[in-house]
């Protein structure tokens, strides 16, 4: 998160449904615009402009209560769904050790052949096992990539390498970086889909 944002959390509790609290974040920064998302986790992520204050991003909630329980019970039901590891954790352990060796050569050479087409450059390549997140650029633009992305169709790889340098251009998601991305991924949107609808079943 920039130097300049500030955030808070909490738990937002439907006035439709008084015995659920839903976990949030309000991260304010020198954004134009709000936007509310629902994390893997099942954690509330609303994003505002610096001049909204927290009682107003609260009253943002209130207002998109329906919109926030179909969104919870869609997730929630997805994840109960999801398929269960029959892998012990030594099992799991090398084979994740496996992946992340991977994910280090196969992210560095794919960052290296879209940088040239892009025009721009990179810092620092780590990989991560971030939970909510598939990839990160910093202001510094040091890339950060999840290993699990490796149990991932390539395609899929290369939308986040695209999209995480495209935030070199523009370290937003405005209309200017989705042009950037489309640009190179024509069929960008396709690939945001496949992740958003299969992205928790990429586990071991």
């Amino acid at each position: 998160m920039p130097a300049s944002s500030q955030s808070k959390t909490g738990y937002f509790i439907p006035a439709a449904s008084s015995s659920l609290s839903i976990p949030y974040r309000i991260e304010k920064s020198r954004r134009k615009t709000a936007v509310l998302s629902l994390q893997d986790d099942l954690t509330l992520l609303l994003k505002v402009p610096l001049s909204v204050s927290y009682a107003d991003a609260r009253q943002m909630m209130c207002e998109k209560e329906r919109w926030i329980l179909r969104k919870y019970t869609q997730m929630r039901n997805a994840q109960a769904s999801a398929p269960q590891s029959e892998l012990t954790d030594v099992q799991r352990k090398a084979l994740e050790g496996r992946y992340r060796q991977a994910a280090r050569e196969y992210f560095a050479a794919r960052v290296a052949y879209y940088e040239k087409i892009i025009g721009v450059t990179h810092g620092a390549i780590a990989i991560r096992d971030q939970k909510t997140r598939w990839g990160s650029c910093s202001a510094k633009g040091n890339l950060n990539f999840n290993w699990r992305l490796m149990l991932a169709p390539p395609r899929i790889l290369d939308y986040v390498v695209v999209h995480e340098l495209c935030h070199r251009k523009e370290m937003n998601h405005s209309k200017a970086f989705w042009n950037a991305v489309e640009t190179v991924l024509p069929d960008y949107r396709e690939c945001r889909k496949w992740l958003k609808e299969n992205g928790r079943t990429l586990v071991l």
